[in-house]
């Protein structure tokens, strides 16, 4: 079956593997449908995170169940789903506690293990969700960014009436605004770098925008004198948002980093002393009581579908790989989301 491999810096090939045999007790396999390609996809893609050469990358993922292994009930053949891209213990105390994502024994599917750019790919039946008629799977595959914000959210107890900004209007911002919303927030800043970005902020429900500029940055706080009750972080990279984070938070407001940062940045210390912060790094996602992020996700996205899919600006198949991951990689393109058939 084909796969696309990550072969080097800027470098994704089209390669043969083995299709996978029947799945194992447990286990389920899932005819790949949609991936999307993330920020995180990209930070491989240029060589900022290396990885083995040959490694199959994807980790936001929906398909079709193919072939369901003995044991597992609720799915069958031709069933929709989301997939949660990882594999766990289950036994462990943070899988027991729901914050799977520190289990020692993860492997996330497009990070540490073989991801989603392929055809067929063999999946514990408990990191399936099946898809509301609402959803298919090109929205499925959107689901995993979304619920990296609803997590992120949800660390920091986010609060009916709370003033929020988003730093960065990439899709993990942009779905961080929309998941927002949905929490109760009742005023929303964001800031933008690019046309088809700040047109999106506003449509999933940002009510200001701003340049990703120093006088940018002056803008928004000056919208909110009193400082915002929570700050997202989603660009990561070398950029200095966290210290804007700091700027712009109010006195004893909350601040989630979910961008990954490829380098260490600074920031003034003074600005804990003045104004208490809490800074709570998001990893990943989890089980918020007796939902998991993915269902919360899930009823967010159920809602107002059809905004969600305006993220989608590409679509390629996976004979199109290299070109998928250049146009997602220049967002002169007028990419926000890029997705691969497989």
């Amino acid at each position: 079956m084909k796969a696309a491999a990550l072969n080097g810096p800027r470098t994704v090939a089209v390669i043969d593997v083995e299709q996978p045999g029947e799945p194992a007790p447990g286990d389920v396999l899932v005819r790949m449908r949609n991936v999307g390609i993330c920020g995180s996809d990209l930070h491989f893609f240029r060589g900022e995170f290396p990885l083995p050469k040959g490694f199959i990358l994807g980790h936001e993922l929906a398909g079709e169940v193919a072939v369901v292994g003995e044991g597992v009930r609720g799915f069958e053949s031709g069933d929709r789903v989301a997939i949660e891209a990882v594999r766990v213990c289950l036994t462990c105390a943070f899988c027991r506690s729901g914050n799977y994502q520190f289990c020692a024994a993860r492997k996330s599917f497009g990070l540490n293990h073989p991801g989603g750019l392929q055809e067929y790919v063999t999946l514990p039946a408990y990191a399936l969700y099946k898809l509301p008629d609402a959803i298919d799977t090109e929205l499925g595959a959107l689901l995993e960014p979304l619920i990296v914000g609803v997590h992120g959210l949800r660390l920091v107890d986010m609060r009916f009436g709370d003033r929020v900004a988003v730093l960065g209007s990439g899709a993990i911002g942009l779905t961080a605004i929309a998941a927002a919303r949905a929490m109760g927030a009742t005023f929303i800043a964001a800031t933008a770098r690019y046309p088809q970005q700040r047109e999106m902020a506003g449509v999933m429900g940002a009510d200001a925008v701003f340049e990703t500029t120093n006088e940018g940055t002056a803008a928004m706080a000056k919208a909110m004198p009193g400082g915002y009750d929570v700050v997202v972080e989603t660009v990561g990279g070398h950029a200095d948002t966290l210290g804007q984070a700091l700027q712009i938070v109010a006195v004893g407001g909350r601040i989630s980093v979910l961008g990954a940062f490829s380098q260490p940045v600074s920031i003034h210390p003074i600005m804990f002393f003045m104004k208490e912060p809490r800074i709570v790094g998001s990893n990943c996602y989890g089980r918020a009581g007796r939902n998991s992020d993915y269902e919360l996700g899930i009823e967010i996205m159920r809602r107002r579908p059809e905004d969600f899919r305006r993220l989608i600006t590409h679509r390629y198949g996976i004979d199109e790989v290299a070109q998928a991951y250049a146009t997602a990689d220049d967002k002169r393109s007028g990419a926000i989301k890029v997705t691969v058939t497989p």
